[in-house]
């Protein structure tokens, strides 16, 4: 027997965010961005790489939360990298501590990984989401070894250690899944929202991207994501890491949307967050 459709609130609200990406602090030769300037909305959604290292990361995650009431964060892949060789050392770990006891000093900053966030029926959820290097196979069982050979390359690092994004990326899809079966049956949640850094679909992947740079671009595996919500109450997925501005793209009734600030010298001189209705 099916689950009954759960209840919808008698009356549905709505609120904005300001939505931004990929701030990468580190690579604007100093230059501070003018957060207060362009604040539109009492909420700040911030889907990852604010600066290479999780030390940097927070320092700008703190500028964030002196202008914004709230702000909601995932990690990016930029926050694991060494902010002194720019390499990874692969202490996801570590790294992922450091920042939940960071952020825990920051009472007005929600890390998605550690809990989600609800407003007026609107359940906010989020993870990094990694890569399992099966963006160009479509199949997140079958990895691309040839994109596994080319990270290991890019990373200065053996073949076994590139290999361990396809754990992370697959315990953040098995998360996300259990959250979103769990409010699919939660009668005062109407809507859900993703947020991840990495790409979450192969057809949002930018043209002429290079094929072993595509197993690095997203988890094939969070395309499966959209099967456990029984009750389409999935509206948004906010992603990033690309550096590319994109425009909306609506599947099976979702909207994905990613804004991303990229570095100095990708001339998005004009980039500015983007204000969200959810």
């Amino acid at each position: 027997m099916a689950d009954p459709v759960p209840a919808q609130p008698a009356e549905l609200k709505d609120f904005t965010v300001d939505f931004m990406s990929d701030i990468h602090a580190d690579a604007w030769d100093g230059e501070e961005y003018d957060y207060a300037a362009h604040k539109k909305s009492d909420i700040a959604v911030v889907a990852g790489d604010l600066a290479d290292g999780p030390q940097r990361a927070l320092a700008e995650l703190k500028k964030i939360a002196a202008v914004y009431p709230t702000v909601l964060y995932v990690d990016g892949n930029h926050e694991f990298r060494d902010e002194k060789d720019h390499l990874y050392h692969f202490n996801f770990a570590a790294v992922e501590k450091e920042l939940h006891d960071g952020i825990a000093k920051i009472p007005n900053v929600v890390y998605l990984k550690d809990k989600p966030f609800i407003k007026d029926g609107v359940a906010i959820i989020g993870r990094n989401g990694h890569w399992d290097y099966a963006m160009a196979t479509g199949d997140p069982m079958v990895p691309d070894t040839a994109a596994m050979k080319d990270a290991a390359s890019a990373f200065k690092t053996s073949f076994l250690n590139a290999s361990r994004f396809i754990n992370m990326a697959r315990r953040d899809f098995y998360a996300l899944r259990d959250q979103v079966m769990a409010l699919d049956k939660d009668p005062s949640i109407h809507s859900i929202v993703v947020v991840s850094h990495t790409v979450p679909r192969r057809d949002l992947l930018i043209e002429k991207l290079p094929t072993e740079w595509q197993g690095r671009a997203g988890a094939a595996i969070m395309n499966c994501l959209k099967k456990y919500d029984k009750h389409n109450k999935m509206k948004f997925w906010l992603y990033a890491h690309q550096h590319t501005p994109a425009p909306l793209k609506v599947v099976e009734g979702v909207t994905y949307f990613e804004n991303p600030r990229g570095l100095k010298r990708e001339g998005n001189i004009s980039w500015k967050p983007a204000v969200i209705k959810l």
